[in-house]
């Protein structure tokens, strides 16, 4: 696990009760547990356990048991688990891959759902470069590359709304059918074929998995849907969607992104249609697309 992480839990082990990175550092010195030659060995602890339960969520032997305080996972039946909330800071500060607006319509020739991966793929993925997002969002000369797959059972798809938590402000409170989000250097580099299904959810599954996880299901088709692209809000013309088709074995999910994403539920394009206004234009564009394919 690494030094300071071996310590938390053998403090956490010994003591029996969630403590904070102070008790846990102040212990682990005092045992003679922890060696550390840095001045702030108390951030040092917290940090390792903040990221280490971000990285591995359910497969981290830490949780955070109240806020500041930090128990072992194995304690879940006794102490109940606390969402730390993410701040929109961490996620504007994070390097997301853009290429040049002026290349745009060598990819999607006009908006809409392009569905045939590009001829000139490598080109795109090969222009590709990394950008603080916070950056790109103000900068209308790149477009941002994002994955958005869209969750079907049967003839239903997933949609769900976005809360007042997430960063993207021009999305509040609005319904969206694609899941998906931001991608980084390490998802397209080493010069994966994004348009490949395979490889795709391979590379893009961090965050599909933010999103939504599938602990007792299982996805029984993965297809390249298309590129999607709309000029017709601000938001959209920033960003350019690798869409997914995923199948889905059955019913059951959990929502990944706690506080973020709401009233989740899998509706027939009926219903969908219903409340049209509800759902941001990308899920417009897809929503006409499903009506054709299925003939209506």
């Amino acid at each position: 696990m690494g030094h300071f992480l071996d310590v938390a839990y053998r403090v956490l082990n010994s003591i029996r009760r969630p403590l904070s990175p102070e008790e846990i550092t102040e212990i682990g010195l005092r045992e003679g547990w922890l060696i550390s030659k840095g001045k702030t060995p108390v951030e040092s602890m917290r940090a390792r356990l903040a990221t280490d339960i971000l990285s591995q969520r359910d497969n981290s032997f830490f949780m955070r048991s109240i806020a500041g305080r930090f128990g072992l996972r194995e304690w879940q039946n006794s102490d109940k688990e606390y969402i730390a909330p993410r701040f929109k800071k961490s996620l504007m500060d994070e390097d997301i891959v853009v290429f040049s607006r002026k290349s745009l319509k060598k990819y999607v020739p006009k908006p809409g759902l392009k569905i045939t991966p590009p001829d000139n793929r490598w080109d795109l993925i090969a222009e590709l470069r990394p950008m603080r997002r916070s950056l790109a969002e103000k900068d209308f000369s790149v477009i941002q590359l994002v994955s958005a797959f869209i969750i079907r059972f049967g003839n239903k798809y997933l949609t769900y709304k976005r809360t007042k938590r997430l960063p993207e402000s021009r999305l509040h409170g609005v319904y969206s059918i694609p899941f998906g989000g931001h991608l980084n250097e390490r998802d397209i580099l080493p010069m994966f074929d994004i348009f490949d299904p395979e490889v795709a959810f391979f590379v893009m599954k961090r965050e599909f998995e933010e999103e939504i996880r599938l602990p007792n299901n299982k996805i029984s088709d993965l297809s390249f849907k298309g590129l999607l692209y709309d000029d017709r809000r601000e938001v959209s013309k920033q960003h350019l969607g690798v869409v997914y088709d995923v199948s889905l074995a059955s019913d059951e999910y959990v929502v990944g992104e706690r506080g973020f994403l709401m009233d989740s539920k899998f509706e027939t394009l009926d219903e969908i249609e219903n409340r049209r206004d509800e759902f941001e234009n990308w899920s417009w564009m897809i929503i006409d697309f499903e009506k054709v394919r299925r003939g209506w």
